[in-house]
Order: C-alpha cells, then sequence, then structure tokens
C-alpha cells in the first residue's frame, strides 16, 4: 500500500500523455473527466440531502484535477463544477437567477476559495516535483559511485592476479573477482531500469536479470537461464539481496553444474503468498560438487545474504540437479 502511495506523487498526466495528446488537450480532457465525477457525486447527494453543501464536492474533484493534471486542468475542473452547482443545485435551478440575493456573494466566495485551493495544490505539486528530482540526482549519484567502487575492486583483483605467482592463489582471485562483477552487475541492472520510489517490481527486475545472466555467463557455457516471476512490490534493499543470491547461484551452477563440456538449464522462480515472497533457483546439472559443499565460501556467502534478506535457504541437491529454495518473510 504504502508502495502504491509513492508511485502516486510521480504521476503527471500531461507528460506521461504527451506522446499520444498535447498537454493542453491531456488537460482539458483530464478535467472534464473530474468535472464529471464531480457532477456524478453531486447528483447521487441530491437523491438523498438535495441542495446540501452545493460547491463542497467540487474540492476532491479539483484537488485530483490539479496534484495530477496541473493548474489549468484544476481551474477547468473548479469552473465547470462551480457552474454546475450554480445552475443546477442553487435555487432558482435550472437558471443562473438567485431566488435569495445574497447567494450571489457566496457563489463568488465559493469559486474564489475553489481558485485559491488550485494554487496551493499546484504550489504542493511543484515542490513535491522539485523534491524528487533532487532525490533522483543523488541516487544517480550514489549509483554512480557505487559502479566506480566495483569498479575499482575488480582493477585492484586483476592487478593482484597478474602479480601473483600461485595457481591456487590465482584461481581464489579469479573467484573473487567474479562475485564482485557479479554483483556489480546487479545492482547496476537494479538502479538501471527501477524508479526511484524505494520499491521494486520483482517480475521485471528478475526478468531482466535473468536475461542479463544468460547473455554475459550462460552464452559462453551454452546455458539457458529462464525466469517465472509474480508482479510484486519489494523494498529495495531486500530486492538488491534477492538479485545477489540469484546472480551467485546462478554463477555457481554455470561453473560447477554441468561439466567440462557445459550445456543445460537454469530456472529462477519467483512467487509471493500471504506471508513470504519465495524464490528458487534450480539447475538440471550434476549436482552438487565438493565446491557447493554446505562449508565453502560461495555456500557461506549464499546464507549470509539470505540471513541479511531476513529469509531462509534449503538447498536440495542430487543427480537431477541442484534447487536452492529461499523463503523470505513478508
Amino acid at each position: 500500500m504504502k508502495f502504491a502511495l509513492r508511485r502516486l506523487t510521480h504521476i503527471d498526466l500531461p507528460q506521461k500523455a504527451e506522446r499520444y495528446l498535447p498537454v493542453m488537450a491531456t488537460q482539458v480532457l483530464f478535467a472534464v473527466i473530474c468535472s464529471a465525477v464531480s457532477i456524478g457525486l453531486r447528483f447521487i447527494a441530491d437523491l438523498f440531502m438535495p441542495g446540501a453543501g452545493p460547491f463542497a464536492l467540487t474540492i476532491p474533484a479539483v484537488l485530483v484535477a490539479t496534484l495530477f493534471g496541473r493548474w489549468l486542468c484544476g481551474a477547468i475542473t473548479e469552473t465547470i463544477s462551480s457552474l454546475y452547482a450554480w445552475y443546477f443545485v442553487l435555487p432558482v435551478t435550472g437558471s443562473f437567477y438567485f431566488a435569495v440575493p445574497a447567494d450571489g456573494p457566496r457563489v463568488v466566495v465559493n469559486m474564489l476559495s475553489g481558485y485559491f485551493v488550485v494554487a496551493l495544490a499546484e504550489a504542493f505539486r511543484r515542490a513535491v516535483r522539485h523534491a524528487l528530482a533532487d532525490r533522483d540526482a543523488l541516487l544517480l549519484e550514489l549509483q554512480h559511485r557505487v559502479k566506480n567502487n566495483f569498479a575499482s575492486i575488480a582493477s585492484v583483483l586483476r592487478l593482484q592476479i597478474s602479480a601473483t605467482p600461485s595457481d591456487d592463489a590465482k584461481e581464489e582471485l579469479k573467484a573473487a573477482l567474479g562475485r564482485v562483477e557479479s554483483f556489480a552487475q546487479a545492482y547496476e541492472f537494479l538502479y538501471h531500469d527501477a524508479d526511484y520510489t524505494g520499491a521494486v517490481e520483482m517480475r521485471g527486475y528478475l526478468e531482466g536479470l535473468c536475461r542479463a545472466l544468460a547473455t554475459s555467463l550462460g552464452s559462453a557455457r551454452n546455458v539457458d537461464i529462464h525466469c517465472d516471476a509474480e508482479a510484486a512490490d519489494i523494498p529495495r534493499d531486500r530486492a538488491i539481496l534477492i538479485g545477489l543470491l540469484v546472480n551467485e547461484v546462478a554463477n555457481n551452477s554455470v561453473k560447477h553444474a554441468f561439466g567440462a563440456s557445459g550445456g543445460g538449464q537454469i530456472q529462477v522462480r519467483f512467487r509471493r503468498d500471504d506471508e513470504a515472497f519465495r524464490v528458487e533457483v534450480s539447475d538440471d546439472g550434476i549436482g552438487m560438487s565438493g565446491k557447493g559443499r554446505p562449508g565453502s565460501l560461495g555456500m557461506r556467502l549464499i546464507r549470509g545474504l539470505t540471513a541479511q534478506a531476513n529469509g531462509t535457504v534449503e538447498v536440495d541437491s542430487g543427480k537431477g540437479g541442484t534447487r536452492h529454495n529461499f523463503v523470505f518473510q513478508r
């Protein structure tokens, strides 16, 4: 719910529809829709409380129109809704004449108040948009710095690999380099494709991540990586950890599950229920080898990331392949 509310602050209908309609046309159309809703509510109210609060129901419509359609949309909505209330609700109904002369000043005051609401809502809308723009700029700067930090670490590891005489040490450093590059890929993909609402839509994220893994890892070993994910919003920090887990397990499978000749499939599944998010990463390889034993660095890393994401993991391995089942409490 809170992620849906945050996304509402990003809605600017004229901007979203400008590829299809001119900005002014979108504003006029949305104003007509908001006015129609206001008039419909006014009609329903008159069935039970005839004439009560003739201008009261214009304010919600004006707020919605201004916040999502800008000030011109709000002003048009205020004008249409107020004129309707004046003509059809106030006595004399069906006329712009007033049965009570004092109603004239009241109408003027109500309409001016409506336009004042438009001005306040427009000021609030602009302040929110500026705040969001500043936050996006800060997040992009953070992304850039994280990316540079990963690149620096990778460069140091490459230098160390070239300067290390021991073959065993080189293999360990290469494994560390692979993990750093894998983590960098998860971060880069996440921040490149996700919006900045604090939540990540997991279907699109995991599907894109699996495509990237298939291109960068699977193609070299003739391994297909498939994704079957349900739509769900997850906090960004937890989504990052899940992406890193998928990266680590997929990397391990590509490197160790299919033997020297390669060839096989990796399946990533994401499901949600009322209590938890469930992620399954499975392969149809030869089963877990000594490199994937419970005490290995790879498994310690997987368990550490899982605990950090407030989850649990179960590993099932045999001749038909290896399956990692992750459960993350909601």
